[in-house]
């Protein structure tokens, strides 16, 4: 889901949270968007592919641009 299409559903209540996670592909963070149903949408740029953030601080920014105000990091160890 990308930014225009992610920020109008967090502002009608569709999306209820986000994720911050490790990117699966790459070496980074991705966001994971929660909606109402509890199913995890990847975040996407334009192009349709994963946004990889390679600082988590640039992640959570994103998210609460989004309008997310809370924000859940996940780390795998």
């Amino acid at each position: 889901m990308d930014r225009q299409a992610a920020a109008d559903r967090v502002k009608s209540g569709a999306l209820v949270e986000a994720v911050i996670a490790p990117a699966e592909d790459a070496n980074g963070w991705a966001i994971l968007l929660v909606d109402k149903a509890g199913e995890h949408l990847l975040y996407t740029g334009h192009t349709g592919t994963e946004k990889v953030y390679h600082s988590l601080d640039r992640a959570t920014e994103v998210a609460r641009e989004l309008g997310f105000k809370e924000i859940r990091v996940e780390e795998r160890f």
